[in-house]
């Protein structure tokens, strides 16, 4: 094995928050042939939770479950593939607990995130989320959070924000700007999903868009494998497969948790999460590579759609 090989990864994995949850999705990333996930350490929890999460991360890294590794660039990645180990990288869904203060961004880059969005949904201090009527842009605040962002070279991720907010960062960002697992609003009309417009913007950063398996944000009816394509046909025909990943955003979420992030049930169904058909969890990720190229996507493509195209963003962003 060499370092030449793709890595397949997963760009958005709430399923696990902290190190101790790993256990529960070891199964699966093996059994699909998941080599680095996006590990959700935050999306609307306080200051102090957050802190704590990242401070159990980097506790865990002295010390790591074996099979496992925590990457802070691409070649950490790319050698964690190598050993048969997988990349964990930290990735925040919502940067609330800064509230007002883009200075503690500076504490969540020393703790390893490498990946940021700005709000979870709806509204922070930072910006407006996608579920958010009014659809305002940045706040000051946002706009100086993204500043610091780009001179931490943590990568800013657009998913669960709201369009106008979206296209303030991409237009302030100096760095490829991704949406970790957001789907194409033309081919499923939640405001979860990405307008043409965002698209094609995202990808004239640099960035890329990972499909998402959440069932509501495929298809209205119970969704397949083959709807999850779907969305990587729209996207390629508008800017090429190159500004395509995966970021299938499996969770394992109850009733409280559903009440704590205030879902909206006109665009998240109350769990139990149905997932589509052929691509339930992450061993199942090769029914998805074959779901791609049955719709005319090329071998090399859906190595990229898979996960070398968003370790190009991260190699432009981080550096090698």
């Amino acid at each position: 094995m060499t370092t030449d090989e793709p890595v397949t990864l997963d760009a958005a994995v709430p399923l696990v928050q902290h190190p101790r949850h790993l256990a529960k999705a070891e199964a699966g990333l093996r059994h699909g042939g998941v080599h680095a996930i996006l590990a959700t350490v935050s999306s609307i929890e306080d200051l102090s939770t957050v802190l704590s999460t990242l401070g159990a991360w980097q506790a865990w890294a002295r010390d790591p479950r074996p099979g496992y590794r925590l990457a802070r660039t691409v070649s950490e990645i790319r050698r964690a593939r190598e050993a048969g180990e997988i990349a964990i990288v930290l990735h925040a869904q919502g940067l609330h607990a800064v509230d007002a203060d883009p200075g503690l961004i500076e504490s969540y880059a020393a703790l390893g995130l490498r990946i940021a969005q700005l709000t979870y949904n709806y509204r922070n201090r930072l910006a407006d989320g996608c579920l958010e009527p009014a659809d305002a842009g940045l706040s000051e605040a946002g706009r100086a959070v993204v500043r610091r962002l780009n001179q931490l070279r943590i990568v800013p991720d657009i998913s669960h924000t709201g369009p106008t907010s979206s296209m303030d960062i991409i237009e302030m960002s100096e760095r490829p700007v991704i949406a970790s697992h957001s789907n194409a609003w033309s081919v499923a009309d939640s405001p979860r999903n990405l307008t043409d417009e965002v698209i094609r913007a995202v990808a004239a950063t640099g960035g890329v868009i990972g499909l998402c398996a959440f069932p509501s944000f495929v298809s209205a009816e119970q969704p397949t494998v083959h709807d999850v394509a779907r969305h990587a046909v729209h996207i390629a025909e508008l800017v090429g497969a190159e500004h395509i990943g995966m970021g299938l955003d499996y969770a394992d979420e109850d009733e409280d948790d559903y009440e704590f992030f205030a879902y909206d049930e006109r665009y998240y169904p109350r769990p139990p999460w149905i997932w589509p058909n052929g691509i339930a969890s992450h061993a199942d990720v090769p029914v998805l590579r074959a779901a791609l190229l049955a719709a005319g996507f090329t071998a090399l493509e859906v190595d990229g759609i898979a996960g070398e195209n968003f370790l190009r963003v991260f190699a432009r962003s981080w550096g090698s």
